[in-house]
């Protein structure tokens, strides 16, 4: 791997999902760019009162996580199925032929979150075989999402099948970033929360009997 391209639809699904696994690329040389499809908070308000421009927040976990390039659209909160999904699937085409990656990351079909499905959609049309640089492609987890869309009977739900094993200081990476994001993190017992995040770091490390992982859906690889 040597140019990864993370696609989601909010700030904070990157860190949640991948930011111990991004810091740890960074640092081995892995040159990192993030495309995030949507800029405010509207699903924090039913009356849209109150919504922020989370674009200082994302850049601020961005340098946290060493990730270099950063594209940020302007599409609502929890209204991208608003938007034709032609368009959206050229957002991150453009992304594709602009940055060139050999990796995509994004998020997975199984969430809850309507949002989170149609990016992950347009991440696989624009990584598509024949279209551009991309060999590989990962789905990755977020806690209240794709836990909460198994348990909402959302099928087939997210089966890891590839796990990045990571040490305590990238998982403090991930929580410092987080915490770039002020009131998204939750308090415990939320899924949410600086705990829970890191239970789930314990969880799936257990699986592969190491300390702390991050889990995949890995959509394909071309070897």
């Amino acid at each position: 791997m040597n140019r990864l391209l993370v696609v989601v639809a909010h700030g904070d699904d990157e860190t949640l999902g991948a930011g111990a696994t991004i810091a740890r690329l960074a640092d081995l040389g892995v040159t990192v760019s993030l495309c995030v499809l949507t800029n405010d908070d509207g699903s924090r308000s039913a009356s849209g009162a109150g919504v922020t421009n989370r674009l200082s927040a994302i850049e601020s976990a961005a340098k946290v996580l060493g990730i270099e390039r950063l594209q940020v659209n302007q599409f609502g909160d929890n209204r991208l199925d608003t938007v034709g999904h032609l368009e959206l699937n050229r957002v991150v085409e453009r992304e594709v032929r602009e940055f060139e990656p050999d990796t995509v990351f994004t998020t997975s079909l199984a969430d809850l979150s309507l949002d989170h499905q149609l990016v992950a959609r347009a991440a696989r049309v624009a990584g598509r075989p024949g279209r551009g640089s991309v060999r590989e492609i990962r789905s990755f987890e977020i806690r209240s999402a794709t836990d909460f869309g198994e348990t909402s009977g959302i099928s087939p739900a997210f089966r890891p099948n590839c796990w990045q094993p990571v040490d305590e200081i990238y998982l403090d990476r991930k929580l410092e970033a987080l915490r770039s994001y002020g009131k998204e993190v939750e308090a415990w017992p939320n899924p949410r929360s600086e705990r829970g995040v890191r239970a789930l770091a314990e969880y799936r490390g257990s699986q592969v009997a190491t300390e702390f992982a991050e889990a995949f859906e890995l959509v394909r690889a071309v070897l």
